[in-house]
């Protein structure tokens, strides 16, 4: 069933806008009891798309460190408006190709 926007005063409307008015109402009730047909929909996959370039998820690291560390990095990322994951991950390969 479509979500429905609850706006004070104001129509109700699904997500995708659409004014909910009892033709609207009877239709998806219609479709309701019929049974739902999900051959039409597309399959979106959830999360972050694989840094691999290849499907599937990528390798995950996890690790700690200290605040004075942790604040350097905070403050690239800032400074660069960049993710801290993204600053790590490039430090890391720059170590990696010095080596």
């Amino acid at each position: 069933m479509a979500a429905v926007k609850r706006g004070g005063g104001k129509p109700l409307t699904t997500k995708a806008g659409t004014r909910l008015d009892p033709e609207v109402e009877k239709r998806l009730t219609d479709e309701a009891e019929a049974g739902f047909d999900p051959s039409p929909l597309t399959r979106r996959h959830a999360g972050r798309p694989s840094l691999s370039g290849r499907a599937g998820h990528s390798n995950r690291v996890d690790l700690r460190v200290d605040d004075e560390t942790y604040e350097a990095i905070r403050r690239i990322a800032d400074e660069d408006n960049r993710k801290i994951s993204d600053v790590v991950r490039d430090a890391i390969r720059r170590f990696l190709e010095a080596n």
